[in-house]
């Protein structure tokens, strides 16, 4: 049916010659209207570069409010009834054409909220920093607070431009995702950016409220002018990160209207993928930069007193904090006189990173001091019943309730040495667990890897191509011969034959080593 609809208005059939003269008339009037993109003082050029060739003005984009709360409909624009179009469309054709124009509309009205959050908060003279003398806040406050915004901004009404350049080319869509696609693969760094920033705008804005009067005056003079409609300066932040996530809504709701086994559906399925891949990287990019505060955080409070123990540098490339605590070391005392050996516990604070075990003394002053680290993979766990011939006699005297206990082995420590601690409490530190008895699953911070021998191309989607020279990642192994890894280049993962790849020493291999040694000793001693 949509082929049909799309003949009435570009094949040239005899019974639709109407069509295409009111539409081709409906063109050159609003092209003669006005070549204004519609941006009035809310949105001025001082603001923005790039402007739109186009003649749909924007202000017809967005319904009557005067402030843009609410949008219009296709089916409301004059054009659209002046052209007769609701009389000749059905009702599905109708239905995507409101889907369509929603994608279009929605971006005016975010654009519209955007140019409000530049051009009456971010350029009010109070918050200008260095620039104005009025300002009650630093050039530093006022980058975290707005960040990219004007890049994000940009990126917005390139979008919208070629929205409405579309929408004036014909009134009836045909599609939208196309130009989607385009930008959402090309243009759209500027909110990964803008997202990642967030938790330092975050709390740059909860600190200035706090401890700036003069701050906080000025933001609330601001919210309460009529064009804020009762939004506080965050709601306005915060329009970036809610507009990525409504772009897949969008599109969906196109793939809800169109033909099965289209080139529409096609365009629509990769849009909509590339949608979901900037909502990723978005929020990729906010907990990346969210991990790596507190990996500074933690690093700013951490000491090292003993002279033979490395400083590591805790902000890594993909290192991140699992788990932290307080747990209990229980020691033996044994004293020089025939007296029982008693028992000495102490506080320890651990540190589980994605690769790292750090162990540290907490003070009271709020700071860690380093007493030991290792490898993630070269600590072993082994929980163990209190009558176990492996703890000390009275380890659990004075101890106000019965805890669970457990030997935390580093087999290759931050001095090159084994260690064993036994610890009073329970975390867990090990890795996958597997139904499947003959199936195998690796951590990603424990995993044995692989170079490629052999090409292969994958011939299924969860496959996954090899190149000859690729490493690889091994995460679970079949007892069919498939493994499942993902490539380090490109973190790329899939299936693929064991028979391609051969397995190199790592530190999983090293690891497996030690624990095996641990364990030939432990049996050797029991």
């Amino acid at each position: 049916m949509m082929e049909q609809q799309e003949g009435l208005l570009y094949n040239g059939h005899e019974n639709d010659e109407g069509v295409m003269l009111i539409n081709e008339s409906v063109r050159r009037n609003s092209s003669s209207a006005s070549t204004d993109s519609g941006r009035g003082a809310d949105c001025s050029t001082t603001v923005s570069h790039i402007t739109s060739n186009t003649s749909m003005r924007r202000d017809r984009l967005v319904a009557a409010s005067h402030f843009g709360s609410q949008r219009s409909l296709w089916c409301e624009l004059p054009e659209v009834k002046s052209a007769g179009l609701l009389d000749v469309l059905d009702e599905d054709m109708k239905k995507l054409q409101e889907a369509f124009f929603e994608v279009i509309t929605s971006e005016a009205s975010y654009l519209r909220s955007l140019n409000i959050l530049i051009t009456h908060f971010m350029a009010a003279p109070e918050l200008l920093g260095s620039k104005g003398t009025s300002s009650v806040i630093s050039n530093e406050e006022r980058k975290q607070l707005f960040s990219n915004i004007f890049a994000v901004r940009d990126c917005s009404e390139r979008l919208l431009c070629d929205l409405e350049s579309r929408l004036e080319a014909n009134l009836v869509l045909t599609d939208v995702c196309d130009i989607l696609c385009e930008h959402f693969s090309t243009n759209f760094d500027p909110y990964v950016m803008y997202c990642s920033n967030q938790v330092y705008q975050d709390r740059t804005l909860k600190r200035l409220k706090c401890e700036n009067a003069a701050f906080m005056s000025c933001i609330q003079r601001l919210e309460s002018d009529r064009q804020c409609q009762g939004l506080d300066m965050r709601s306005f932040l915060m329009l970036p990160m809610q507009r990525v996530t409504r772009y897949p809504l969008l599109v969906i709701a196109i793939l809800d209207r169109i033909g099965t086994d289209t080139e529409q559906q096609r365009t629509a399925q990769a849009a909509l993928h590339l949608a979901n891949q900037v909502v990723i990287s978005c929020n990729e990019g906010a907990r990346r930069m969210e991990r790596t505060e507190q990996l500074l955080e933690i690093e700013r409070r951490l000491i090292y007193k003993s002279s033979d123990l490395r400083r590591i540098p805790l902000v890594s490339s993909g290192r991140y904090l699992v788990k932290q605590g307080s747990l209990m070391h229980l020691t033996e005392i044994k004293p020089k006189t025939i007296l029982q050996p008693r028992q000495h516990a102490h506080s320890l604070y651990l540190f589980l990173f994605s690769d790292i075990l750090m162990i540290t003394k907490k003070k009271l002053n709020g700071t860690f001091v380093c007493k030991d680290y290792a490898t993630r993979k070269f600590v072993d766990i082994e929980p163990v019943e209190a009558d176990s011939p492996k703890v000390f006699p009275g380890a659990l005297v004075n101890l106000t309730s019965k805890p669970h206990l457990f030997i935390c082995t580093l087999m290759h420590n931050a001095r090159g040495k084994q260690t064993e601690l036994l610890i009073a409490y329970s975390v867990v530190l090990g890795g996958f667990q597997c139904s499947n008895p003959e199936e195998k699953i690796y951590a990603d911070w424990d995993c044995p890897q692989a170079t490629v021998v052999h090409a292969y191309a994958a011939s299924q989607e969860d496959e996954l191509s090899l190149e000859k020279g690729d490493l690889i990642n091994i995460l679970r192994k079949m007892p069919d011969g498939w493994f499942y890894g993902e490539r380090v280049r490109d973190s790329k993962g899939g299936w693929f034959p064991s028979s391609y790849v051969q397995q190199v020493l790592n530190d999983h291999v090293r690891a497996k080593n030690y624990r095996q040694r641990l364990r030939v000793i432990q049996v050797c001693h029991s």
